[in-house]
């Protein structure tokens, strides 16, 4: 095994108003330099009568940097806020790298 395959990576994941993920994957771009992130929409509910869009980030890093991206998606995404939102980090046993090709 090289060095690369026995990197330890964390994901950390998150639930954002809808119409945060996007602009926080250009932050995490552009001021962070990190690349591996996805965003979807989700449902979800905070009382038993409200239904809501949320989206969903995941940030895959390296486990030597996770607790400075927790941190600054926790403050820049205003999660430590009333209402805005959730996040929790995890190991991972396995992560392959991945990068789109620049189309611009």
């Amino acid at each position: 095994m090289n060095e690369k395959q026995n990197k330890k990576e964390k994901r950390i994941s998150c639930f954002l108003p809808k119409g945060a993920g996007v602009k926080m994957v250009e932050m995490l771009q552009s001021e962070k330099n990190i690349v591996s992130t996805n965003v979807h929409s989700g449902r979800g509910q905070r009382t038993a009568e409200t239904w809501k869009e949320q989206e969903i980030l995941t940030v895959i890093v390296d486990a030597d940097r996770a607790e400075e991206i927790f941190e600054y998606i926790y403050f820049q995404g205003k999660l430590n806020e009333p209402g805005g939102g959730f996040i929790f980090q995890s190991d991972l046993n396995r992560a392959t790298s991945f990068k789109l090709p620049d189309i611009a």
